[in-house]
């Protein structure tokens, strides 16, 4: 019997006594597992972006701030104390923010604008709507 093999009997006995802080524990466990044998990475970090500023009556602009992007850990699994469904959902979201200031030009005169540029990112708890 594999380490997988292992860990999911274990899950089941565990499922099986129904102790909700061994089965996320376990989940928790299983998900991590699965990570490292399959090479995936969570990571959540700044990248460079462009962003078209088309505002009807002024010249067409591009600016460069910066993006969150990457992969955070989540799943969701069947709860057999509750009967509903569990949910651990991380996403990439920025932790700290500076403002881009720039000026449009338009029809009626410049304009003054600033736009949001991620400082750092981290993974979060997902909004649940």
């Amino acid at each position: 019997m594999g380490a997988a093999d292992h860990v999911l009997r274990s899950m089941l006995l565990c499922l099986m006594s129904q102790r909700p802080i061994l089965i996320i524990s376990m989940l928790l466990l299983v998900s991590s597992h699965h990570t490292i044998a399959y090479g995936v990475k969570y990571h959540c970090r700044k990248v460079g972006a462009e962003e078209i500023i088309d505002e009807r009556g002024c010249e067409l602009m591009i600016v460069r701030v910066n993006r969150c992007s990457g992969h955070c850990l989540s799943f969701t699994f069947p709860n057999p104390i509750t009967g509903k469904t569990s949910v651990h959902a991380k996403c990439c979201r920025m932790t700290d923010t500076e403002w881009v200031n720039t000026e449009l030009q338009c029809d009626d005169g410049p304009r003054a604008l600033k736009i949001p540029s991620a400082v750092q990112c981290d993974c979060f708890d997902c909004a649940v709507h």
